[in-house]
């Protein structure tokens, strides 16, 4: 009982007195961003800036992240696997011949890569105040996600925050020096876009623009070595000749097609201050404290509507959120940024050891120093780090993470910085869970929602098979055909399942078995019914895939084929059976669908169990194949 007592006295003392405030988790630099990957991003969900932190001249490069070039009019469905044809490539596959089957499939099977996530554009900071900085520092605070310019000129102090709020939809930066009349500034939108135009008004600056009704990164060359002029009507005649000697497709040139959009930016001044606003940009001075609010909206209207011709007015939009936002000042803008963000940062507290003298270190160069010189806080700021890019990128009622996130600065980005979902997509979500931002994968649900549409029709018109199907790639016009030309990638009938397992897991740790039943049962119900339609007679009484890849990865036959597909590997099982057994579970637990149940397990139990190699090894193929690429 006394134990108790000293306890409970203990307790009582420890939440008077409170836990010591600690440091924030920061990110910081000595030096401004020399390029674009030294800049620090942050972002609301939606919209996003990578922040130079210059001096002379800064710099935010803008995005958007429903910005995507093309529309649902421009996403090519011209692809259908005749019976005929699909006999053609099984019995190849069953005799052996894969590279044979792999040109056949390749040639027949494939549509065109999906379109392309865009830039928005870029505000530019001139200071118009001459002289050298001195005690810079550039840091971005991932506790409270701000990032702070600090740094004097000729003894003044300039500070500078700039922070993306989610409550708000806006980007805000605030600029104040410790000597009246010391800031000078000239402000100014760009854009990779030529149709973009900036335009000043009595209290804003304004770009409008419209993004690219097509873009196509593989050259011309590669299009017609693999024969697919036909695949590209917008860049060939019926012909098979160019139309024109570039890829990237505005206005006239695509029909009028593509996605419009617009930024607003509007200066407010706590105290007095001169502003002068032209289509040239913005001139502030003779204040010592300013900020700005910056809008951005484009007219996506759904994956499913033009935004050419069906789109939301992205004038309107901005300037609403622009509006709404400018009902609060600076600090409640803030405050109610800081407060949502912390919402979900705060959850985890994770903390590591390293000396002060590793802590009081730049971050580029504890990185630099980390392989030869173990620094823990290191490693768990990186993980925190992890955590604030969610947050910043994948929010309710946005679109999920793609590639790069919600940050890109080029038209013709890497790998069309779409949606790879073979696994990066599914790398960017495992740690969501884990991590306790369950609600950021809301943008994921919706995407797997609206993929099932498109995938649908897929499975309908491409293989006739029941249920839904989508492969490796996608964008936000939720493109479901197998794209591009890749053997080791492109055919892959394979994602609903793997997507689906996100669902499943959500479910785990939460267990809102309304979710599973209302959301994830259907979607899983689609994925099990095309693999149980898609699922063949290997010849030996078990059920295999009858075309698949193990992305990305090659495999090396007795008599010397390198190919990349072939008959049931392994993750195709293994994928297969995670989504006949789980949907199996659900169906049980809500007594739906007792017929397709039953069908799902007698077809689990007749899936082609894993192989062990001679090696020792889990098969990553059907036979023991030599791997083109044991590293992968």
């Amino acid at each position: 009982m006394r134990t108790i007592s000293y306890l409970i006295s203990f307790l009582l003392l420890a939440a008077c007195t409170g836990t010591p405030s600690k440091a924030p988790l920061t990110l910081w630099y000595d030096k401004p961003a020399q390029n674009w990957d030294e800049a620090l991003p942050i972002g609301n969900g939606r919209a996003g800036a990578m922040v130079f932190g210059g001096v002379e001249k800064e710099q935010l490069q803008l995005n958007e992240n429903t910005l995507y070039s093309g529309e649902p009019s421009v996403v090519f469905k011209d692809v259908k696997i005749t019976p005929e044809m699909f006999e053609k490539v099984v019995g190849l596959m069953k005799a052996g011949k894969y590279k044979t089957a792999s040109d056949l499939v390749c040639k027949n099977w494939l549509g065109r890569l999906h379109q392309y996530y865009q830039p928005f554009g870029d505000l530019h900071i001139q200071n118009n105040k001459p002289g050298d900085a001195a005690g810079y520092k550039r840091a971005l605070n991932i506790s409270d996600a701000v990032a702070t310019t600090v740094y004097k000129q000729n003894g003044v102090k300039y500070e500078r925050e700039v922070f993306a709020s989610h409550p708000d939809n806006v980007i805000v930066m605030h600029l104040k020096s410790d000597t009246p009349n010391g800031i000078d500034i000239s402000l100014d939108f760009t854009s990779p876009h030529p149709t973009a135009l900036q335009k000043g008004t009595d209290d804003r600056l304004i770009l409008h623009g419209q993004a690219p009704g097509y873009v196509e990164r593989r050259t011309f060359e590669q299009i017609e070595q693999w024969g697919d002029q036909y695949k590209h009507p917008e860049l060939y005649d019926a012909n098979g000749k160019r139309k024109f000697d570039k890829r990237m497709l505005y206005g006239d040139e695509i029909g009028g097609k593509g996605m419009f959009f617009e930024a607003q930016l509007k200066p407010v001044f706590p105290k007095d201050g001169k502003c002068e606003i032209t289509d040239a940009g913005i001139h502030i001075y003779n204040t010592d404290e300013v900020y700005f609010i910056l809008s951005m909206a484009t007219s996506f209207n759904g994956f499913d509507k033009s935004p050419s011709r069906d789109g939301i007015d992205p004038s309107a939009k901005a300037a609403s959120i622009l509006e709404k936002a400018l009902s609060y000042d600076y600090q409640t803008l803030k405050q109610r940024h800081t407060e949502d963000y912390r919402s979900l940062f705060d959850r985890v507290d994770f903390e590591l050891f390293s000396s002060p003298e590793q802590k009081a270190m730049p971050t580029d160069k504890r990185l630099e120093q980390f392989a030869g010189n173990a620094d823990p806080d290191l490693a768990a700021l990186l993980f925190q780090f992890g955590r604030y890019l969610m947050i910043s990128g994948s929010r309710p009622g946005g679109q999920p993470l793609n590639l790069q996130g919600i940050w890109n600065k080029d038209t013709i980005p890497a790998w069309n910085c779409g949606y790879t979902i073979n696994i990066n997509t599914e790398m960017n979500y495992w740690p969501a869970e884990l991590t306790n931002l369950s609600e950021c994968q809301e943008p994921l649900f919706r995407m797997i929602r609206e993929l099932s549409v498109s995938g649908a029709e897929t499975a309908r018109n491409m293989y006739n098979r029941r249920g839904w199907v989508a492969h490796h790639n996608t964008s936000i016009w939720r493109e479901s055909l197998p794209n591009d030309n890749v053997p080791t990638a492109s055919f892959w009938p394979m994602v609903q399942g793997w997507l689906c397992s996100h669902l499943w897991e959500h479910y785990q740790f939460t267990q809102d078995e309304t979710f599973l039943k209302n959301e994830a049962y259907p979607l899983m119900k689609g994925a099990a019914e095309f693999f149980a339609d898609w699922l063949i007679d290997d010849g030996n009484g078990h059920l295999v895939t009858p075309v698949g890849v193990s992305p990305e990865n090659r495999f090396i036959t007795e008599d010397g084929q390198t190919a990349a597909m072939s008959m049931g590997p392994t993750m195709d099982m293994a994928i297969i059976r995670e989504t006949f057994t789980r949907t199996i579970a659900a169906s049980e637990m809500f007594n739906l669908d007792e017929s397709f149940r039953n069908e799902l397990k007698d077809k689990l139990a007749r899936l082609l169990p894993y192989q062990i190699g001679k090696r020792g090894q889990l098969q990553e193929w059907i036979y023991d194949f030599k791997e083109w690429e044991p590293q992968h």
